[in-house]
């Protein structure tokens, strides 16, 4: 499928160590990949843009940072945002310069979990300034603020964003995502979730492609 004037995003919690640990199946690095592909599929050559959220890493930072990946750089993207260069440091280790990820979030441990109300509002922003379609992958670790999420989702332009949402069954809110079937799109037409974090492209896509199809049908 290949789609003209589509952006790609990808929204990624920063809340524990182990995020950042690329040989994981479920990591910022492996979903970063993953979504790489996609992008080269769907719109070849346009990249990712690429929104971290979680603590900042002081007071004066921010919640929700975008990044550019771009094709061919994913290894120079990873070493910037992918890992943290002095999480296993050992008490008397000198520390080790910091990257993009270490400067702009903090240690990622209990009771630090982004708030993903923020990163929609950091989307729909940014997709706000195009008037191309933007496919979002959107990986959700909590419960937290879904309702408001949706909330706000469904009274925003249902037909320039796409939010395809992710995550793992037993930690998100199960219950409401099926209630209705709003999972399925059959509360609001652009929101789709896959119940499990090792999806596989065609997982993803199907419901993104289903909504590009009934939006050229109705133009």
């Amino acid at each position: 499928m290949r789609s003209a004037g589509v952006r790609v995003a990808l929204v990624l919690p920063t809340s524990w160590e182990w995020y950042f640990e690329p040989q994981r199946k479920h990591s910022i690095a492996g979903y970063a990949e993953k979504a790489l592909k996609i992008s080269e599929k769907i719109s070849p050559g346009s990249g990712v843009d690429v929104f971290l959220y979680g603590e900042p890493a002081n007071d004066e930072g921010t919640d929700v940072v975008r990044s550019r990946l771009e094709p061919g750089s994913l290894s120079e993207w990873v070493r910037e945002w992918g890992v943290r260069p002095n999480a296993h440091r050992r008490p008397f280790d000198r520390p080790v310069p910091s990257n993009r990820a270490e400067e702009c979030f903090g240690a990622g441990e209990q009771p630090w979990y982004g708030r993903p109300l923020s990163a929609v509002h950091a989307v729909s922003e940014w997709a706000s300034g195009s008037d191309e379609s933007t496919f979002v992958i959107f990986w959700l670790d909590r419960k937290a603020e879904t309702e408001e999420m949706i909330r706000f989702i469904g009274e925003s332009d249902g037909e320039r964003i796409f939010w395809q949402f992710f995550g793992d069954s037993e930690r998100i809110y199960e219950t409401f995502w099926s209630r209705d079937s709003l999972s399925r799109r059959q509360v609001l037409p652009n929101v789709w979730f896959c119940f499990e974090e090792n999806w596989s492209r065609r997982a993803v896509v199907r419901g993104f492609a289903q909504w590009r199809e009934k939006l050229a049908a109705k133009a």
